[in-house]
């Protein structure tokens, strides 16, 4: 199932072909796939980015696979040098910062609750934490939960949200750089809902893919192997739309990493 795709998943327009991968571009973490071969394409209606290549990156992937690739067994070093970044350079704290803005205008009070889907490194519910949320943190990879629970001081769950019970309620449930590793984005945001809060949000960030490729070109990390989708406001919002919910608010950003990146608060339909 390699370059057989001509229209988009998410308004069926036609599908253009931006580039073809024959190896790793610059900064694409060596997951030892080989041969390597990706074809990136864009939608010429909704600007929507995908990738299509034949290798599998289910959720069985991302169980221990993808973080050992990815952070190189550096967890601790990583997580204390990302939480003591100042705001100015942090994507973090900057993420922290406008989450709380947006739920303090709500009238939301400080001890809110939250639920991180794919925390990694967790460093997203430490923040919060530290500003007196209550958070749970859910990620497929022991390991990584279990370095969250140690540095970060939060409640860890390992699993995947689609098979996981008994999670509770959340005021905020958040996909931070999470929905474009999966190949079905809106089953994962359909399943949050049984996990919301009435009058809760969800917290969404995705990358800007329209953005990068225009300002950038291809060569980028918004469009790195691991990522199925990049996407645009318009792709993002019918992806938010198709899922049962509507969105408050998209904006996007060019984060202190370099990232371009859409974020949006969203509630139920």
């Amino acid at each position: 199932m390699n370059n057989t795709r001509t229209t988009c998943t998410f308004c069926q327009g036609e599908l253009s072909l931006i580039a073809h991968y024959t190896s790793p571009p610059k900064g694409e973490t060596d997951f030892g796939i080989a041969p390597y071969s990706r074809y990136l394409k864009q939608c010429i209606k909704c600007d929507h980015i995908i990738n299509e290549h034949c290798y599998d990156f289910s959720s069985n992937f991302y169980e221990g696979q993808y973080s050992h690739a990815t952070y190189q067994a550096q967890v601790e070093h990583n997580f204390a040098k990302i939480m003591s970044l100042p705001p100015s350079r942090s994507d973090n704290r900057q993420r922290v910062a406008y989450v709380t803005n947006f739920t303090t205008n709500a009238g939301w009070k400080e001890q809110s609750t939250c639920l991180d889907v794919g925390s990694g490194l967790g460093v997203f519910p430490a923040a919060l934490k530290e500003i007196g949320w209550h958070c749970v943190a859910l990620d497929p990879d022991p390991t990584a939960c279990a370095s969250i629970e140690k540095l970060a001081k939060v409640r860890a769950i390992t699993g995947d949200l689609m098979n996981t019970e008994n999670l509770g309620s959340f005021d905020l449930i958040s996909f931070n750089k999470v929905l474009e590793h999966v190949s079905t984005p809106w089953t994962m945001l359909e399943r949050s809902a049984d996990f919301l809060k009435p009058g809760g949000f969800l917290y969404l960030e995705v990358p800007d893919g329209k953005t990068a490729l225009s300002v950038c070109g291809p060569d980028r990390e918004e469009f790195f192997i691991e990522h199925y989708d990049a996407y645009s406001k318009t792709s993002l919002e019918t992806l938010i739309k198709s899922s049962g919910f509507q969105p408050i608010s998209i904006s996007n950003i060019r984060e202190p990493s370099g990232k371009f990146t859409l974020r949006a608060f969203v509630e139920v339909a």
